[in-house]
């Protein structure tokens, strides 16, 4: 008799979801590899990113995802999507309708540019290096 299957933690059970999108829609690999280095980040950036930004920004590209897919294929992604909003305590309102829409972004990529361009760039180009990020960062 095999042993008994364990739980899969919400990471585990997003993880192999997404990876039978994968297996289903194999044109969707490179959407997909970059939601999983976004989901591979989401249990290290609670810590860290107490707004859960990293999590909104997954579940927003889940909800909206930028391959075609069929009914089932899209289910799967919205339940992922779903278990990490209840795995954050998030609210449906709290989630971005594109997955660098929340307030705040611009703001906190100028921080980071910041503290790692100190010394080197003034504040006009900082701003105008955050700028530029924050665009790429909306398409």
């Amino acid at each position: 008799m095999a042993p008994p299957r364990s739980r899969m933690s919400p990471t585990q059970e997003l993880i192999a979801r997404v990876m039978r999108i994968v297996r289903a829609c194999p044109e969707a690999a490179s959407e997909v590899l970059e939601l999983m280095f976004l989901v591979s980040q989401i249990e290290a950036s609670t810590t860290v990113d107490r707004e859960y930004r990293d999590a909104r920004r997954v579940i927003s590209r889940l909800r909206a995802p930028l391959w075609d897919m069929g009914p089932a294929d899209r289910e799967t992604l919205l339940k992922a999507a779903d278990t990490i909003r209840r795995v954050c305590d998030l609210a449906d309102g709290d989630i971005p309708s594109a997955p660098f829409a929340d307030l705040g972004e611009r703001e906190r990529v100028e921080r980071a540019l910041t503290q790692a361009l100190a010394g080197q760039l003034d504040e006009a180009q900082i701003a105008r290096v955050a700028g530029t990020v924050a665009a790429a960062l909306q398409h």
